[in-house]
This record gives structure tokens, C-alpha cells and sequence, in this order.
């Protein structure tokens, strides 16, 4: 336990560890303890201030009880060290590490601490908490910047393993950031801490083979992405209840669609967040990357621009920015619904027009447009029952569903079927001797009463009238009709405009905030981006946050020309090998005495039979040494 600032106890009690407890008013080092922000699965998180960088900071003490446990102290530290070792713009800072280092001390050491950027915001759990699901393009939004900060963490040979709307913040400026790699497992770790099958993670959250204490992979954390994108955009967890029930929901694959959810969020997403979530490994996006693609694709079919800077624009004035941009939306799924109306695909033009209504109920465009498809198209003669979606009543009629009187009625709920999985029931809609027809196939009747009350809508079902004499219906075998969406990639945000375009295409080697002519032009993270300016010369400068790195160049640019420019903030290193014996640096070995140039960011080193992922410091030199730690066999200290 924490001791509370002004207790009247004199000398609170130590772990058996040897550490010491701490309260807002103690020093770590050079950091100072203002007061208690909150606390996680392994640690109290306090405002700290660096008394010699003379800003505030927020650090992360690991709870008294686990620094008593050598195990929990390595991997508190492993955490410490697969984060500073990632440099992401959606990935929050770690500066320092200290402590855990003096136990058994009598006076009693400074207990293991992580020192993290501070960041003055909320979770994105906080953010549905206050406001509600988010739109389905804004939580498809925030799901493709956090898949670039996982595609960024796996290329180094970190698993998060903890991806959920907690570990999200949301920052003052808008900025969406991966946090707490608390039970992160980094992909060469051999420990016993990652071979026990402990139960790590946030239970709802977590995919079949983690929950099953099966091994896992950087799909893991693709599922986990999509349970986090489940949330945010129906404002639910996937599952719920007591721990054990979750897990073995999970491993049965017992997922309810998202759009039985909330019908609003409409079948593209939903169908996205379901292959994310697939039991089988093999059936999710193959990588983070490629997560992130497709979510940005369902961004840019829906007529808004940049995930970052929608976001940004979100946060800053929910109201203000759904009032702006829901009719975007609305309009473009207007748009897609006339088209494939057009070319035949009746089951996308219908969930379309469907979420158009959901989004706008009673705008007047989306009537005129329900209204068009019951007037300018007769009745379809084939009526696919599966993979439609959420299907709303004003869409049915409009196809002319509705059919005799005096009928039985037949209730379907739509949006629980699956297009992949359900068979297609096809109704000849011809004047047929209902005496001869064959009997018709009981439709499945799926249950809704899952969603909670206030996620029902009055249209998510769609009622169905077979009539006695006037409805002669037969069933016919035609093929199933694939009702997939196909949504094609966005454009890069840096394509060629025309050929008289005056601008300037830059490329930096990690992220920075750019500014031209002191101008913010947001924040580069190693893509190329194509800015429009004037004729001229232009003053570039790019800027990694407060640390004081940064890049600059002055371009000249002629009028009707695009000049590409390329920088580099990640320093040179000269690293001299002074080991005992060989070491592997991105698979090239190094024998004792050797020297090689790399640049000042994370390599994978092979060493006493260990492999492992090694920040090299920000120095001019540094001489890569055996430390006796099996963990980190060797590491670079840079001259004292």
C-alpha cells in the first residue's frame, strides 16, 4: 500500500524486498513526487517533476508487493526497456528507468520505476464513457493509428498483449498514443514468467490462444485491436461476465456481430472488426500493417481524410464535429448506394441505404432516395435473404418485400446473418400454384435480446409476408449471392496532383513535428507527405517533440515544381565490440575488437546464446560490453 501524503506514521513499513515505500512528497533520483494520477495491473502511476529537465513527468513505481518478486522486478524492467527501445508518434515515451536496484539495502533502495511521458488527456474508455460509441469511420480511425504503433512495436519483437480502450490516451492536442506495455512479452524472451501460462491480459480483450495459454504472436494483437475497435464502436465490450465465462466464450468463438450491436456502425466495419477477430489466427489480418490498411480504406470510402486529424478534430468538439461530418457520411453511403444499385449488387444498396437511415432518420435526401428505388426499380425477382445486414424497414419497402395480405408472418433478423457462413434463402417472387410449390425452408430467427435495450431500433428486423392467394412463393436453387463489400485502398496522402502543382515532398527517417515557414504542418512518422506552398523559398524544420533533436533545411521551389527532400534525425554511432566473445548485430557477426557504424535506434543482437531486441544510444561512440545479466547479456555504454 501507498502511504498517504500527511500520515502520521513516522517510519512506514518496508517490503521484505528492501525497498522502500513512497508518497507524493518523495524523491526517485532527480524526480520529485507531486501527487498520485491512478494506478494499473502492476503499479501506482504518479505526476513527478524532473528537477534537472525542469518538466513534469509521469512515473510509474512498481506496487510494493511484487518488488518483493525477482521475476515481476525482471519484467517490470523488460517493459521499461521494450518501450524506450520503440519510437513511435502513436506510441507513448518512455524517458528513464531507474530504481530496483538496492534491495535488501538496510536503509532500504528506491523500489523499480518507469519514467513516461505525460500526458494530459483521457483513455478512449473514458471517451465512450462521456460521448457515447464513436462513428464507425472515427473508430475505424483510431483502430488504424493503433495498428501502425502495433505494426511498429512488431517490427521490433514486442507483443503488447494488452491492447484495449484503457491503454489508449487520448492527449490534449488530439494525439492518440499506445500505452502500457505492463504485460508486453518481447519475442525472443525464453523466461519462465512467459512459459507459466499465467493469465495476462484483460480477459475480454484477449484472443482464443491467449486465453488458452497457448503461444502466441503479433496476431494477438490484431485480435485485441479488433475487441478494442468492438467497443468503441458499439460502446460494449465483446464479451462480459464473470472471468471463466469470458475465457470460454472466447475460446468457443461465441462473438455477436457488432452491427446486432448497434446498427448504426453499419456491415463494412462490423464485418472488419469479426475478421479481426476470427478464432482461427489464420483468418485475421495477417499483420498489424495490413489491419491498418483496411480500416483506412473504410475511412477514406466514407469521404473523410487523415485518421490522425480527424481524430484531432473529434476530441477537440464532439458535437461540433458530428454535426459536420455526419452528413458527409450520410451522403456517401448514399452515393455507394445508388451505385450499386445501378450495378446490380441490391444487397449492398440496401444495407447502405439501411445505415443512411440509422445515421439520419428522416433526412430528406435518404427518403427522396428510398422513395427513387421503389418508383424507378420494379420489385427485384430474386430476394437474398442472407449477408444483408442491418436491413431497416424503409429499405425493404422500397424493394417491395412487403407482399400479400392475410399472411403468416415470417420475422428475420437480418443483421445476425453472416454473408460468409449463412446460406442464401432465395424466393422466386413469380406468380407460382403455392398448392405445387415446395415448402419453403424455415428462415432462422435470430435473437436480439443480447443488445442492450437502448441499441433496438423498431427497423433492425425486417417483416416478411407470405400470403395466402396472392404471395405463391417457391424456393429456387440459385447461387448464393456474395453481398462482401470490396473496398478499394486509399490513394497515399502524398499523390501526385497535377502537373502544374507547386510543392514541397518530404521523407524523414523517424518522426518529428513539422513546421514550414513556421507553420505547423503536423507530424511526419518516416512516410513521404507532399505539402502544397508557394513559389519560393521555404524554411523546413522538424522537431522531435521537446527533446531538442531536430532537422532543418531551407528548399527553393520554382513554380509548377515538386521538390522531394529527405532528412535524418536518427544519429551515427560508432560501436566498439568488447565482449568476451562473438556477437550477432541484424544477423552480421562481430568478433572482439571490431568496430561498426549504426544508426541510434533498436538491433537485434545475438549474444551467449541469447537474442534480443537493444536500443543503441543517442552518442557519438559507445563500447558494447558483457553486463552478467542472462536477461541482456551484453549492452553499449556510451564514454562517461
Amino acid at each position: 500500500m501507498t502511504t498517504p501524503a500527511g500520515d502520521d506514521e513516522a517510519d512506514p513499513p518496508r517490503p521484505s524486498g528492501g525497498f522502500r515505500v513512497v508518497a507524493p512528497g518523495a524523491a526517485l533520483g532527480r524526480y520529485e513526487l507531486i501527487e498520485e494520477l491512478g494506478e494499473g495491473g502492476m503499479a501506482t502511476v504518479y505526476r513527478a517533476r524532473d528537477t534537472e529537465l525542469r518538466r513534469d513527468v509521469a512515473i510509474k513505481i512498481l506496487f510494493p508487493h511484487l518488488a518483493k518478486r525477482a521475476e515481476i522486478v525482471r519484467r517490470f524492467d523488460r517493459e521499461a526497456r521494450a518501450a524506450a527501445a520503440l519510437e513511435h508518434p502513436n506510441i507513448l515515451r518512455v524517458y528513464d528507468v531507474g530504481g530496483g536496484t538496492a534491495a535488501g539495502a538496510g536503509a532500504g533502495g528506491d523500489p523499480p520505476y518507469i519514467v513516461m511521458e505525460l500526458v494530459r488527456g483521457a483513455t478512449l474508455k473514458d471517451a465512450i464513457d462521456k460521448h457515447g460509441p464513436l462513428l464507425a469511420e472515427l473508430a475505424a480511425c483510431a483502430g488504424a493509428l493503433l495498428a501502425d504503433a502495433l505494426a511498429a512495436a512488431h517490427a521490433a519483437g514486442v507483443i503488447h498483449r494488452d491492447v484495449k480502450p484503457a491503454n489508449a490516451m487520448v492527449a490534449s492536442d488530439g494525439r492518440l498514443l499506445l500505452a502500457d506495455f505492463g504485460v508486453a512479452r518481447v519475442e525472443d524472451d525464453d523466461s519462465l514468467v512467459t512459459r507459466t501460462g499465467a493469465l495476462l491480459g484483460t480477459p475480454a480483450f484477449m484472443s482464443p490462444e491467449q486465453a488458452t495459454g497457448a503461444d502466441v504472436d503479433p496476431r494477438t494483437d490484431v485480435y485485441s485491436l479488433g475487441a478494442t475497435l468492438y467497443q468503441l464502436a458499439t460502446g460494449s465490450p465483446p464479451y462480459t461476465g464473470a472471468a471463466a465465462r469470458v475465457v470460454a466464450a472466447i475460446a468457443a468463438g461465441e462473438l455477436v456481430a457488432p452491427v446486432r450491436r448497434r446498427p448504426a456502425i453499419g456491415g463494412e466495419l462490423s464485418r472488419q472488426i469479426e475478421r479481426m477477430m476470427a478464432t482461427d489466427p489464420a483468418r485475421r489480418p495477417a499483420t498489424a500493417a495490413a489491419a491498418a490498411v483496411e480500416l483506412r480504406a473504410l475511412v477514406a470510402a466514407a469521404g473523410l481524410g487523415d485518421p490522425a486529424d480527424e481524430l484531432a478534430a473529434y476530441f477537440a468538439d464532439p458535437p461540433a464535429y458530428l454535426a459536420a461530418k455526419t452528413p458527409v457520411v450520410v451522403k456517401s453511403l448514399a452515393d455507394r448506394a445508388r451505385a450499386a444499385r445501378d450495378g446490380g449488387n441490391l444487397p449492398r444498396a440496401i444495407a447502405l441505404v439501411d445505415r443512411a437511415s440509422a445515421l439520419a432518420p428522416g433526412d430528406p435526401a435518404i427518403t427522396t432516395l428510398v422513395e427513387q428505388l421503389a418508383t424507378r426499380r420494379p420489385a427485384p425477382r430474386w430476394l437474398v435473404l442472407a449477408g444483408l445486414g442491418s436491413v431497416g424497414v424503409a429499405a425493404a419497402a422500397a424493394y417491395g418485400l412487403f407482399a400479400a395480405r392475410g399472411a403468416t408472418d415470417i420475422l428475420v433478423d437480418a443483421a445476425g446473418l453472416d454473408a460468409a457462413a449463412a446460406p442464401a434463402v432465395v424466393v422466386d417472387a413469380r406468380a407460382i400454384d403455392a398448392a405445387a410449390a415446395p415448402p419453403v425452408p424455415p428462415v432462422p430467427i435470430v435473437d436480439a435480446a443480447a443488445a442492450p435495450i437502448a441499441d433496438r431500433r423498431p427497423d433492425a428486423r425486417t417483416r416478411i409476408a407470405a400470403g395466402a392467394a396472392d404471395a405463391r412463393i417457391a424456393v429456387a436453387s440459385t447461387p448464393p449471392v456474395d453481398a462482401a463489400v470490396a473496398v478499394a485502398p486509399p490513394p497515399p496522402p502524398d499523390a501526385a496532383g497535377p502537373a502544374t502543382r507547386t510543392a514541397i515532398s518530404i521523407a524523414m527517417d523517424s518522426w518529428c513535428d513539422l513546421t514550414i515557414d513556421g507553420e505547423a504542418r503536423g507530424r511526419l512518422a518516416g512516410k513521404r507527405r507532399t505539402y502544397d506552398v508557394a513559389p519560393g523559398d521555404h524554411a523546413l524544420v522538424c522537431q522531435k517533440g521537446s527533446t531538442g533533436i531536430a532537422w532543418r533545411q531551407t528548399v527553393h521551389v520554382d513554380a509548377g515544381q515538386t521538390v522531394a527532400v529527405a532528412g535524418a534525425l536518427l544519429t551515427k554511432v560508432i560501436v566498439t565490440i568488447a565482449t568476451r566473445g562473438k556477437v550477432t548485430i541484424d544477423a552480421t557477426s562481430y568478433a572482439p575488437g571490431d568496430k561498426v557504424t549504426l544508426v541510434s535506434t533498436s538491433h537485434r543482437v545475438e549474444a551467449d546464446g541469447k537474442a534480443f531486441h537493444l536500443p543503441f544510444p543517442r552518442a557519438a561512440t559507445c563500447t558494447l560490453r558483457d553486463t552478467g545479466d542472462p536477461e541482456r547479456p551484453v549492452d553499449c555504454f556510451p564514454p562517461p
